[in-house]
């Protein structure tokens, strides 16, 4: 099974993002075509939510 995550960029919005290189603590540094930000993809990554809207469609 594969998992797509689309990274969107935490000022703009925009999906048209690339990778640039990675920071010390060896966690992948994006950059955002758009805006021209850097940011590290975590945030896109922690499913925020997840959990109750399981149980929510669980319940259901």
């Amino acid at each position: 099974m594969k998992i797509q995550i689309t990274l969107t960029c935490p000022q703009c919005k925009s999906i048209n993002v690339v990778k640039n290189g990675k920071k010390k603590a060896k966690k992948q540094n994006y950059l955002c075509n758009a805006c021209s930000r850097q940011f590290i993809g975590d945030h896109a990554l922690s499913y925020k939510g997840a959990h109750s809207n399981t149980i929510t469609l669980m319940m259901r």
